[in-house]
């Protein structure tokens, strides 16, 4: 789960490390000049967008190729016999 959270993070946050790392490259080039790029000057909102745009398709790559749980089936909870039966997921083994 741990590994996950951190797979969508770095996806999020890898738009915001390529810019740090061009931000760095671009100071060391104009250290003669007065306008040197800052964070303060980062398209913050188009950073976020592609931070985002990135994790939606890492939800969609793992949809798409997570075979994890094909073939499982989802039995919700329920009563038999008066006592209460807690949900289980039944998976066929082939």
């Amino acid at each position: 789960m741990i590994g996950q959270l951190l797979r969508y993070a770095i996806l999020f946050l890898l738009p915001f490390i390529v810019y740090g790392l061009w931000l760095a490259i671009a100071r060391r080039r104009a250290q003669q000049h007065e306008n040197e790029p800052g964070w303060r000057d980062a398209p913050l909102v188009w950073l976020t967008a592609a931070g985002l745009g990135l994790v939606l398709v890492g939800f969609a790559v793992a949809a798409l190729f997570d075979g994890g749980a094909a073939d499982c089936r989802y039995i919700p909870s329920r009563i038999v016999d008066g006592q209460l039966l807690p949900a289980e997921l039944r998976c066929d083994d082939t």
